[in-house]
């Protein structure tokens, strides 16, 4: 009978201690989802000013699995 008391207190106090927001547990944590931040979307004034697109010349932005992997291990060394 104290064995099951014993395991029911304690049991009761790890739940109680999760709810806690003061101590140890009140502490500032990072957001996992704000990797990076990206500057505002911002629309030209004028249109004449964007360059034209050349023919043959790769599309920025297309090689997403090389972006990724340099953003996560860094640029190769050249």
């Amino acid at each position: 009978m104290k064995l099951k008391m014993l395991f029911g207190a304690l049991a009761l106090s790890a739940t109680l201690a999760g709810c806690s927001s003061s101590g140890v547990f009140d502490r500032e944590r990072p957001d996992e989802f704000a990797v990076t931040k990206a500057a505002p979307l911002t629309v030209p004034t004028d249109m004449a000013t964007l360059p034209a697109p050349q023919p043959g010349t790769a599309r920025a932005g297309t090689d997403t699995k090389k972006e990724m992997l340099d953003a996560m291990f860094g640029a190769p060394k050249q």
